[in-house]
């Protein structure tokens, strides 16, 4: 038994993929909630900054990452598109660069005692998180 008596054309399903497409990247570059990026550079300092506090700092990095996903699942709920990655490449690599801070406080944790490298790297996870994220927001022809 066929449910589909009616097979599109080629062209009906080119038009169909590309509304399809419209519509993921329309979803994509949605501005978010202008709250949610100085909480996320907050929490993503955090994070970075909890290596500094040796061995007890696990617990707090764990909260600080669940904090963040469940903030940023909860945004994402309420506009709509809950795992939609912006497509604003400048903002991506921000939050890569940030990553890298976070990943260089874990490798100074453990070749050194020193804290001061772990909260500049802190400062500057957040700094730079927050800079992608005013390019991200300005990307989106959201308001000031």
């Amino acid at each position: 038994m066929e449910n589909n008596l009616d097979a599109p054309s080629p062209a009906e399903a080119r038009e169909a993929l590309a509304h399809i497409d419209a519509a993921q990247r329309a979803a994509r570059d949605m501005p978010w909630p202008t709250w949610l990026y100085p909480v996320n550079a907050l929490l993503v300092g955090a994070m970075t900054a909890t290596f500094a506090l040796g061995d007890d700092g696990f617990v707090f990095l764990l909260a600080a990452g669940a904090v963040l996903i469940a903030v940023n699942m909860l945004a994402g709920y309420r506009m709509g598109a809950p795992f939609a990655f912006p497509t604003s490449r400048v903002f991506l690599a921000s939050v890569g660069a940030a990553i890298a801070c976070l990943l260089a406080a874990f490798i100074v944790a453990e070749v050194s005692t020193r804290q001061w490298p772990i909260v500049v790297l802190a400062v500057a996870a957040a700094s730079i998180y927050l800079a992608g994220g005013v390019v991200h927001r300005r990307s989106t022809g959201a308001p000031r």
